[in-house]
């Protein structure tokens, strides 16, 4: 109950979905499975360190793209493909350097 009062007033504080930043929409749309860290939970979710290794290919976005959370989440092209960028840098092992070139909202709709 805490935590969803706790994600509804950050989600009201951002002026509802039209203002959310990629660190919100990961709040509100991964962190739930992924934790604030995106270490996951080993045997059931798997952590986002490798995101940034999948956006390197392109057999790789397809792959990152065809993940149901991802795929079936409830934001546009454009917020997905900030957001997926924002992940792939945020928990990359190396601190980002050397990142792969982001999806665009364009892509994204055509992979999902």
């Amino acid at each position: 109950m805490r935590h969803t009062l706790a994600v509804a007033l950050l989600w009201l504080a951002t002026g509802g979905a039209a203002g959310a930043s990629p660190e919100t929409d990961y709040a509100l749309q991964c962190q739930g499975c992924h934790g604030a860290e995106g270490a996951g939970v080993p045997g059931h979710v798997p952590p986002l360190s490798g995101v940034a290794e999948l956006l390197a290919t392109p057999e790789g976005r397809v792959r990152l793209l065809a993940v149901p959370g991802v795929r079936q989440a409830s934001l546009s092209d454009e917020r997905l493909a900030a957001l997926l960028a924002w992940v792939a840098v945020r928990f990359a092992p190396d601190g980002g350097r050397g990142s792969a070139p982001a999806l665009t909202g364009e892509e994204v709709s055509r992979l999902r």
